[in-house]
């Protein structure tokens, strides 16, 4: 049985390459039939009765995905954080008198709209709203409470660079 299983993958190998249009045939039905061989899978396991494994795998791995779902909402942030696309955004609409941007490199500050996006408030934000936003953020994000040591600085960075703009 192995070795008719071995003949039949070699030969459905050596067609593959040597095929321009069954490679063509097969990237056009990927999906499905990568969805018609887990099915076989998952058949053929149940028949033999060895799937007990994958509920055993799927049960552990539930409550991880339950944290990475909590943690999704913070997916733009980090985005944000670790200059990506919105880095680009943000130099394409920055106004002559804010704060220069920190998606140049070697440029370490953070511009006065990017902490007011951070932090959720205004740019008019009076201090106290500042500083309640920033207790409310940090309270989640703290390294302490699984937060992260970057995501704690940034958003210190944030308050600070928000204060030191209402004292001029």
């Amino acid at each position: 049985m192995i070795r008719l299983i071995s003949f039949i993958v070699l030969v459905a190998f050596l067609a593959f390459m040597l095929s321009p249009r069954l490679r063509a045939w097969l990237r056009a039905r990927a999906p499905m039939l990568l969805l018609t061989a887990l099915a076989l899978v998952g058949i053929a396991l149940a028949a033999t009765g060895r799937l007990n494994w994958i509920f055993a795998a799927i049960g552990a791995a539930l409550p991880m995905l339950w944290r990475l779902v909590g943690l999704l909402r913070f997916l733009p942030w980090i985005t944000r954080l670790m200059g990506g696309a919105a880095g680009a955004k943000a130099n394409a609409q920055q106004k002559p008198g804010d704060d220069a941007p920190s998606g140049q490199p070697g440029n370490g500050r953070m511009s006065r709209a990017e902490a007011a996006e951070m932090l959720g408030v205004e740019l008019s934000a009076s201090r106290d709203e500042i500083m309640a936003a920033h207790r409310r953020l940090i309270q989640r994000l703290h390294p302490d409470r699984g937060g992260t040591d970057y995501l704690a600085s940034r958003l210190n960075e944030a308050r600070d660079c928000l204060i030191a703009g209402l004292d001029r």
